[in-house]
């Protein structure tokens, strides 16, 4: 009996330990002419602020270039902090909603790794969001906006990316730089039940505010109840984003024996929409970052073993 309590508990405690500190084993393959792919995996995740980082590592050995290539595919999952009304509430209520989200790599310290290409490229306001990155031997790297790639491609390699952002758009961070690539994901254009477009701004109707979630002008229901349904507002305000991006980075092979530092961020920016009675109609009025909560993520890359290992994470406020 003893040693089964004791097998049952080493079982449970395997099956517990928090998956930020693991990481995947390397697998390699050939793509041709002199060039290897190395890929392995890391992540990091704060269940108690739904936000999760996944990020798959693809290092490339090209014979025929002189520097050392790492494809890094950014995903996982940010949680849009909703919060519903109070149905209770009488005069005035307020729910939250995910208005932004952020995700960043960063290059810590002055070694030889930079930042030379990444995914998306532009401004994009479309529904769908797709991308490939595609590597050719002898260091040849192609962005496109399309979900190219594969075994009918011209690439030797390539990592594609698609997501949803109805109703928000995609642009990129203003640091952008060879150490720095950032994108924000923003509620641009929102159409609720037919009327819009709606932004995060504070109010802009002098009558009736921002109607952006307001149900009705002249309800006669408590505030809290006087707000869209939930299911009206876009899938970005109301549940998960769910980001990928790619950023490509080159490393100098004779600082091989100098790991690399990355931080990797996962940030959500929540606004307050409140509604309001004055006695005449209602009126509704959105507050812009009322809330920021970030996942930060240390991870080192060693380079002669293609290992990326997670470090220390932190929440950010």
């Amino acid at each position: 009996m003893i040693i089964k309590k004791t097998i049952s508990t080493l079982l449970l405690s395997t099956l517990l330990m928090p998956s930020a500190m693991t990481h995947a084993a390397e697998t390699s393959q050939s793509i041709g002419n002199g060039a290897v792919v190395h890929k392995t995996t890391a992540n990091a995740d704060s269940p108690e602020n739904d936000i999760a980082q996944i990020l798959n590592f693809n290092f490339i050995k090209d014979k025929n270039y002189d520097k050392e290539i790492l494809i890094l595919k950014t995903s996982g999952t940010i949680h849009s902090g909703y919060q519903a009304p109070d149905p209770r509430q009488y005069n005035s209520s307020s729910l939250r909603w995910g208005a932004q989200y952020n995700v960043k790599v960063q290059v810590a310290g002055n070694d030889s790794t930079n930042i030379v290409n990444y995914a998306p490229k532009n401004q994009n306001e479309s529904h769908e969001v797709t991308s490939t990155v595609g590597y050719g031997v002898g260091g040849n790297i192609n962005v496109s906006n399309t979900l190219s790639g594969g075994a009918n491609s011209s690439y030797n390699f390539s990592e594609t990316i698609n997501y949803q952002q109805a109703s928000y758009k995609t642009s990129l961070l203003k640091n952008t730089n060879l150490k720095n690539i950032g994108w924000e994901v923003e509620a641009n254009k929102i159409y609720v039940n037919g009327y819009g477009p709606y932004t995060r701004a504070l109010h802009y109707n002098e009558r009736y505010g921002n109607e952006l979630f307001l149900a009705s002008r002249q309800g006669s229901v408590n505030a809290g109840q006087n707000f869209v349904h939930k299911s009206a507002m876009p899938v970005l305000a109301r549940e998960n984003f769910n980001p990928e991006f790619i950023s490509v980075l080159t490393h100098q092979p004779s600082d091989n024996d100098k790991d690399t530092i990355i931080n990797v961020t996962f940030e959500r920016r929540t606004d307050k929409y409140q509604n309001f009675w004055n006695g005449f109609h209602w009126w509704g009025q959105n507050q812009k970052n009322f809330e920021k909560k970030s996942l930060v993520a240390t991870y080192k890359i060693n380079w002669k073993e293609h290992t990326a290992t997670l470090q220390n994470t932190y929440i950010k406020n």
